[in-house]
């Protein structure tokens, strides 16, 4: 089945957002939060490659408020990106989330669980879906700022995948191992580290950022993890 635009019911308005089904059948749910590029193809791709293995998937355009729609990768585009998110209210972008959680959790293509996946920026949104809105799997790529919100962990009772190069200018290794250490004594959880691997590296737009080998490591991980819902 093709992806479609849809519109989230938030409060009095819509917010905007690109699903698709599964193949065949029911599956978990995956709420995936993307960069501050925002809803373009490389995000629908992932929502596609999803629905693909078997689950139902949604990325909502979170900067339907500010901003919306997609920003073109590259210097002019980052400007305007940068610009968006740094309007971007981190309580609003949670209540954006658990919208995109209601509304999955009721159709009829989700088998009622529900994991959040995120990129970059998305990637706090990865622990706090977990940790505030009791969904069942968390999982981050090369996630932006998540050393902001280490208190989270603490609550966690799910399963947790989170994905980081050491290469990472955004995402540092001192910041890495503050993680690592969260982390230590939840159960069902897992961080991995790709040797040489950049800010940003699952996606083919960012030219020499992007790292297949460590994209395909990555995401099988993650597959597993969702499969395991």
């Amino acid at each position: 089945m093709p992806g479609e635009t849809i519109e989230i019911a938030f409060e009095s308005s819509a917010m905007p957002a690109y699903f698709e089904a599964p193949v065949s059948g029911a599956g978990a749910g995956v709420i995936v939060i993307g960069t501050i590029f925002g809803l373009d193809d490389e995000l629908k791709g992932v929502v596609s490659d999803l629905a693909q293995a078997g689950f139902a998937a949604v990325a909502p355009d979170m900067f339907w408020r500010i901003d919306p729609g997609p920003v073109p990768v590259g210097s002019d585009g980052m400007k305007r990106a940068q610009a968006r998110n740094g309007q971007f209210d981190s309580d609003d972008g949670l209540r954006y989330l658990a919208a995109a959680v209601q509304d999955m959790k009721a159709r009829p293509e989700c088998n009622g669980k529900v994991a959040v996946m995120g990129f970059c920026f998305g990637g706090p949104y990865a622990l706090l879906g977990a940790s505030r809105l009791g969904c069942d799997a968390g999982i981050s790529f090369h996630g932006s700022h998540v050393g902001k919100f280490l208190d989270e962990f603490s609550a966690v009772r799910c399963p947790l995948s989170f994905h980081y190069g050491d290469n990472d200018a955004v995402a540092p290794m001192t910041e890495i191992t503050e993680i690592k250490a969260a982390l230590e004594g939840l159960e069902d959880t897992e961080l991995h580290i790709y040797p040489g691997a950049e800010h940003g590296y699952m996606f083919p737009s960012r030219g020499d950022g992007y790292d297949a080998a460590a994209r395909d490591a990555s995401w099988g991980r993650a597959l597993a993890v969702l499969r395991r819902m």
